[in-house]
């Protein structure tokens, strides 16, 4: 364990471009048959990629831009009705012979945040300085496992036939029977994790519609693409969606908590995630709820990631070998 967390980094590049090319490895399959040379494949799957960024880019930040532009002009009408409804829960305070001053609770929040922000001089340079050099970090390591997830489209079925050869030709047939299971179970976890934000993602989609929130398409989307993320990604992507409301409708900043809360506890955890991510991976809902806090509590956001799919593996290698075992008493 001390080891692994030495070489963190290390890890989690190799982790993240085998996962990369794992995902990829189907569309560069295909083409290669189509143009014949395995590396210009995985160029053209590349580049189609980084089209979709870039048409992501050029399409989607406009109005992003757009939107944020009339969504600062609103903020004096917003600043105007939260006033006025904070002169309402006066009243009604009063009305109750509740003493609470609202007036003086906003002006003291108030206070201690200029008082932070006064107080921030020379920690703030530092960590601006922390920030840059941590975008520097985070640009080399984005070349690092785009190059090394390239390597692994390129030639990764040769360090697999190369792997093989060490091991006992009588043995090779488990090892492909092992890697048909293995790949059927990260392809039904992946394939459960993208149903599973496609249904969080519609919910809360048809939340913002019913609650005439502005953007809804957008922080649709935005949940949906935080969702893949186990546990987590979920509460990320409702950030904004929340932002937004609190300054159009504070009043109905309840809503979408209960609805996202109650649907994310009561329904998806208890019945859906569980069929669905019980199905691909073969782990009871307990052990997938152990994997997650596990996976929480080794490695943070990256073993939430990577939790079930280790899990799955494990698991898939454990019955598998439990199974050989059994046939060979009974031969």
């Amino acid at each position: 364990y001390k080891v692994a967390k030495y070489y963190f980094d290390i890890i989690a590049i190799l982790g993240i471009s085998l996962l990369i090319s794992y995902l990829l490895i189907g569309p560069v399959d295909w083409l290669s048959k189509i143009v014949k040379v395995r590396a210009l494949a995985v160029v053209i799957v590349y580049l189609t990629l980084l089209g979709l960024f870039i048409a992501l880019i050029v399409f989607v930040l406009p109005r992003v831009t757009n939107e944020f532009i009339l969504f600062t002009k609103h903020l004096p009408e917003t600043t105007v009705l939260l006033d006025k409804k904070g002169d309402e829960l006066q009243v009604f305070l009063n009305k109750n012979n509740i003493s609470v001053d609202i007036d003086s609770v906003v002006g003291s929040i108030t206070y201690g945040i200029t008082d932070k922000l006064s107080h921030s001089t020379i920690d703030n340079i530092n960590k601006v300085i922390e920030a840059a050099l941590g975008t520097v970090h985070a640009i080399f390591y984005i070349l690092v496992t785009s190059v090394t997830s390239y390597y692994f489209l390129l030639d990764g079925h040769k360090l697999a036939n190369e792997f093989k050869k060490y091991i006992p030709k009588q043995h090779q047939y488990h090892v492909d029977n092992l890697a048909i299971e293995l790949d059927r179970c990260l392809r039904g976890f992946y394939g459960g994790m993208v149903k599973l934000a496609g249904i969080n993602a519609a919910v809360m989609f048809s939340t913002y519609i019913i609650m005439k929130v502005p953007y809804a398409f957008l922080l649709g989307i935005w949940h949906f693409l935080w969702c893949i993320i186990p546990v987590v990604g979920g509460w990320v992507g409702l950030v904004p969606a929340l932002f937004v409301i609190a300054f159009t409708d504070p009043f109905q900043l309840w809503i979408p908590l209960v609805v996202y809360e109650g649907f994310t506890r009561l329904i998806k955890d208890n019945f859906i995630t569980p069929k669905i991510m019980g199905d691909a991976i073969g782990i009871h809902p307990v052990l997938i709820l152990i994997a997650v806090l596990a996976g929480l509590k080794t490695a943070g956001l990256v073993g939430v990631l990577f939790a079930l799919p280790l899990f799955g593996v494990m698991n898939v290698i454990f019955k598998y070998t439990l199974s050989q075992i059994k046939v060979d008493e009974f031969d």
